[in-house]
């Protein structure tokens, strides 16, 4: 009986101890052992995430000003250059002393405190030495023809512009000695008296000769050589070498890198070619089409000493033009048109007639 009431005694004590320790509340999380553990596991705070974006930022901040300065320095002024600062918000004037430089085409354009324009070869001499020892990138560029930015260099460019006189013409060896930087159309107007013209040159004729040559440039014709396989000799002024001359018979392997030779092996200064006697042409347009010009691609070319091909873009319409000497027995041959001038232009008024219908209103 007493046993039985002390069993149903201890019995009572951890049923009301039990109660007892369910009401207790937990541990702080400083006490619980395995707080460091939770800790370490969870995710990061908000303050850290913070700290991180800040140092992105700070990051970024840093790269765009050290951009910056890099870009500042890196561009050619000289000690004494004009600075005008700039006003935020307002427009600079551009420096008196800065020129801006363009492609023929316009596709192109740089700026630089350094465009140089020798009158004779002594003053070129005197660019690219001082350049070479300066440590001076120097570029030659000539009337910008070319559809890319290749003779446009910031560091500085020498045009020889006025460097463009005919120096000396051989009628029996049909040969013409000139400064680099005559134009085409004057050249061939020059040598025209002496009864000379040149072999093959382009429909535009606004390029130096010196970059003519240096960039390989050709007209048409299957059997008639570009303009750099026309050259007997050249002078060069070069940086190292100083003012050298070159030809087949003086210095040929660098004669026939430098016919072609981009400006990279000096400033062509003087350029002897090979010409023939004057001559006419007679001048045959018609329109084509694709399919025709490749059945008769060949032929053509074989018959003519000049023929070109002009495509219409979006259709399947091709202008060719057919150039033919002028024969001295025969003369000019005898074409009759199949319209009349008026008739020819009917179209073109009818069609200037409507647009200026259709847009009047527009004006």
């Amino acid at each position: 009986m007493f046993r039985a009431a002390a069993i149903t005694t201890r019995r009572s004590s951890q049923t009301l101890l039990h109660h007892r320790t369910s009401n207790i509340p937990p541990p702080p999380l400083h006490q619980n052992p395995n707080f460091l553990h939770r800790q370490f596991c969870s995710t990061p705070s908000s303050s850290s995430a913070k700290e991180a974006e800040i140092r992105k930022y700070i990051g970024y901040t840093a790269l765009l000003v050290g951009s910056a300065i890099a870009t500042y320095y890196s561009f050619p002024f000289p000690a004494d250059a004009k600075h005008k600062p700039a006003q935020f918000f307002k427009y600079a004037p551009l420096p008196e002393d800065l020129h801006s430089i363009s492609n023929w085409s316009g596709t192109h354009e740089v700026q630089t405190r350094v465009f140089l324009q020798p009158e004779n070869l002594q003053e070129l001499e005197k660019i690219v030495h001082d350049a070479n020892e300066k440590k001076q990138r120097i570029r030659p560029v000539g009337s910008g023809l070319s559809p890319n930015g290749i003779g446009l260099l910031r560091a500085g460019m020498v045009n020889l512009a006025l460097m463009d006189k005919i120096l000396e013409v051989d009628r029996e060896k049909k040969t013409v000695k000139v400064q680099a930087g005559i134009r085409v159309q004057e050249l061939v107007d020059g040598i025209k008296e002496h009864g000379l013209t040149l072999q093959n040159f382009a429909s535009i004729r606004e390029q130096q000769i010196g970059g003519i040559v240096q960039v390989g440039a050709h007209g048409t014709g299957a059997s008639l050589p570009p303009m750099d396989e026309q050259i007997i000799s050249m002078k060069l002024v070069t940086p190292a070498k100083g003012t050298i001359e070159v030809s087949k018979e003086k210095n040929p392997e660098l004669f026939y890198l430098a016919r072609c030779g981009l400006g990279a092996l000096g400033v062509v200064a003087e350029v002897t070619i090979q010409c023939v006697e004057k001559h006419e042409l007679v001048e045959h347009t018609f329109v084509s089409n694709i399919d025709e010009i490749k059945k008769n691609h060949k032929k053509w070319l074989n018959e003519n000493k000049h023929i070109k091909y002009l495509w219409i873009p979006y259709t399947d319409t091709v202008v060719v033009v057919k150039c033919n000497p002028v024969s001295k027995w025969r003369g000019p041959p005898k074409f009759k048109p199949k319209y009349t001038k008026d008739e020819a232009l009917q179209q073109l008024r009818e069609l200037y007639v409507d647009l200026l219908k259709k847009y009047r209103n527009y004006s």
